[in-house]
């Protein structure tokens, strides 16, 4: 296959995954939001928490640094898989017996969140299974047999845990489906890895001494980048479930549940280019930048309408994803925490940019200024304005990691110019903002659709007549995916 169609191919079959996956999560937490209440939401999602920053644990960062590695060197496959999974698993099963002694001897959560954790970290080996196959489908740009496996396993978890919650079951029986659908998940990829035959034989062999102690010093910044990616999205509901409880945690996880979407999205989109954005950075360095441009105007274009317009109606808006009373002390916090997306959209533009540039080690300064600022504000804000008060302590982080990121493009002088474009994207939102408040004074608040569409089509005509959108850069994206 050619290189552009394979290109393409695979940033199509990785957007594709991230959304399925997006929509089935989103569809999942509301039943479980409204079957189990904000408490069991609150523990569902620690559990998770927990459990993706283990998952990561255990990779030991190969995956991102095999696939760098293999992608041109496919006749180590075999010895380098079978060193991985022998590591990951060893990994994996050492993280999930020490979470389950600190659980046991400490026991810091609450009985039905502490069962959960205790279940959950028994899918962590499955889990090592098909990251390392993963990783040879990937090394392979073999990237739409991912694709497969991951939504048959993701329909799995939607239905068992639906099935489950019709039942009448609880945070724990959630848990055990997670670790069926684990085991499905390495079954699935064990059976395609074998079929495709991707695992070539290599003459000779190398020693498994000399190849752990190679990876362990070449994947040690891989391994900063993930965790730190990984905490970025955790750490808010990990420090919650720890000094704030499971009530503001529920109400915080029931804001957060809808804004996670647009920053999932927003970590796919940039994932989606970077690719095609790396091809032309060695072929054509300016039209690569001018993508890059292009990408970060259009993301922002298609964010900031979202955020002025879902703050506005916060309260309508949740009531209709909601029921109940115990989430209305989520309508301020949802109102605040929509605005992050934009700004994650500004941090990861940076964060791929400087990786395209071969600087990780800037790119993990921009993820790290994020976590250690959340780290920082987080406890002393919920202690004193509650889960609004980790709302603002998350927008802050956000806010600070774009502006680092801004510096260090400034820093390299990579050659990407927004300054002309920022006061009109300003001035567009703006306009959202300002008729939704007027509409609000004689409008009322069930008609706010209505509102809404008003509000958007006046920010459409500002970005036509202010040529912020026009057909000659949507050629240019056509352009690039061409060459």
């Amino acid at each position: 296959m050619r290189t552009d169609r394979r290109v393409l191919l695979n940033t199509s079959a990785l957007a594709g995954s991230s959304l399925w996956r997006i929509g089935l999560s989103f569809v999942l937490q509301l039943f479980i939001a409204n079957r189990l209440g904000a408490v069991g939401l609150g523990q569902y999602t620690t559990a998770l928490a927990y459990l993706n920053v283990c998952q990561i644990l255990s990779e030991l960062g190969l995956p991102q640094l095999l696939v760098r590695d293999l992608a041109h060197e496919p006749q180590k496959r075999r010895h380098y898989f079978r060193v991985a999974l022998g590591l990951q698993l060893g990994a994996s099963s050492l993280i999930a017996v020490i979470l389950a002694v600190v659980l046991t001897v400490f026991q810091p959560f609450q009985p039905v969140t502490q069962a959960a954790l205790l279940v959950i970290v028994i899918s962590l080996p499955f889990f090592a299974i098909s990251s390392v196959c993963a990783t040879v489908f990937q090394a392979g740009e073999r990237m739409e047999l991912v694709m497969l496996v991951e939504m048959v396993v993701n329909i799995i978890i939607a239905v068992g845990s639906i099935a489950v919650l019709w039942r009448e079951g609880t945070v724990v029986h959630l848990a055990a489906v997670m670790i069926v659908s684990q085991a499905f998940s390495a079954l699935m990829y064990w059976a395609l890895l074998m079929r495709t035959g991707m695992l070539v034989r290599q003459l000779g062999d190398e020693k498994w001494h000399d190849t752990v102690q190679l990876l362990w010093r070449k994947a040690l910044p891989f391994y900063g980048l993930s965790l730190s990616n990984v905490l970025l999205q955790r750490v808010d509901i990990l420090l919650l479930s720890v000094i704030a409880g499971e009530i503001i945690t529920g109400v915080y996880s029931a804001a957060y549940l809808v804004v996670r979407v647009f920053l999932v999205l927003s970590q796919t989109y940039w994932q989606a280019i970077y690719p095609t954005l790396s091809r032309l950075r060695h072929q054509m360095s300016e039209q690569s930048w001018r993508l890059a441009t292009l990408a970060i105007r259009y993301g922002l274009m298609g964010l900031l309408p979202i955020s002025a317009i879902f703050s506005g109606a916060a309260e309508p808006l949740l009531g209709m994803v909601f029921r109940g009373e115990d989430y209305a002390a989520s309508v301020p916090v949802f109102a605040v925490l929509i605005w992050t997306p934009p700004l994650f959209l500004i941090a990861s533009f940076a964060v791929n940019l400087l990786l395209v540039e071969r600087y990780p080690h800037l790119s993990l300064t921009i993820a790290l200024t994020h976590l250690l600022t959340t780290l920082l504000l987080l406890p002393s804000f919920s202690a004193v304005w509650g889960a609004l008060g980790a709302a603002y302590a998350v927008l802050i982080a956000v806010c600070c990691s774009a502006i680092v990121g801004f510096v260090w493009i400034r820093y390299v002088r990579i050659t990407v110019s927004l300054s002309s474009r920022w006061p009109l994207l300003a001035l567009a939102t703006l306009s959202i903002l300002l008729v939704q408040y007027l509409f609000s004074l004689f409008v009322p608040a069930s008609l706010w659709p209505l509102t809404a569409l008003v509000a958007l089509s006046i920010y459409l005509a500002f970005l036509w007549y202010s040529a912020l959108f026009s057909i000659q850069d949507l050629m240019l994206f056509k352009r690039a995916l061409r060459k």
